[in-house]
């Protein structure tokens, strides 16, 4: 004896079956079917590169942007250089008596190091000849991820760097009475 059980699906379970299907099938569409986002929305105003500030009618170049970075950067190494090699220009202490002095100095300021070198020359009496001369290495790396290239091997990150040799001199008299 053999029993067999048949179930009978009402219509109205086939509609509804069917409509979760459906519903399920559209939820899972394929992304190459969804409507493009534009997350930057682009300016043709004044040619290639150009965007749109999020929220105004703004037009800047994503290249101009890189490059005030990369001045900014720069002008900030420039003037711990600069700091840095004024302060190691000392002037030495010329005693009475004497007619010459020299003083050499090393100072650094903002992970910035110079040496200088100071000196004086008594000319007559009361009058004296002053000048110095330093020397600064003004050097830096600037890395954005603003404008990155994917490759074969990875993500490419543009940098600059820099490595100038900076000098400053001074010359003066003094007179004293």
């Amino acid at each position: 004896m053999s029993i067999s059980i048949k179930r009978h699906i009402s219509p109205r379970r086939v509609s509804i079956l069917a409509a979760a299907v459906a519903g399920l099938a559209a939820m899972s569409a394929t992304p190459g079917n969804a409507a493009p986002v534009e997350y930057v929305k682009i300016c043709s105003l004044y040619g290639a590169g150009f965007f749109y500030i999020p929220g105004t009618d703004t037009c800047v170049n994503a290249n101009q942007i890189l490059q005030n970075e990369y001045d900014i950067a720069r002008a900030r190494t420039r003037s711990a250089t600069g700091t840095a090699m004024s302060a190691s220009l000392v002037a030495p202490w010329l005693p009475t008596g004497t007619n010459y002095a020299i003083s050499n100095h090393w100072a650094g300021f903002d992970g910035r190091h110079a040496f200088g070198s100071s000196g004086l020359v008594r000319i007559s009496g009361n009058l004296v000849f002053s000048a110095g001369f330093a020397v600064g290495l003004d050097q830096g790396r600037l890395s954005t991820l603003t404008n990155r290239t994917a490759t074969e091997f990875g993500v490419a990150v543009p940098a600059q760097s820099w490595s100038d040799v900076r000098s400053l001199g001074r010359a003066g008299f003094m007179y004293a009475w």
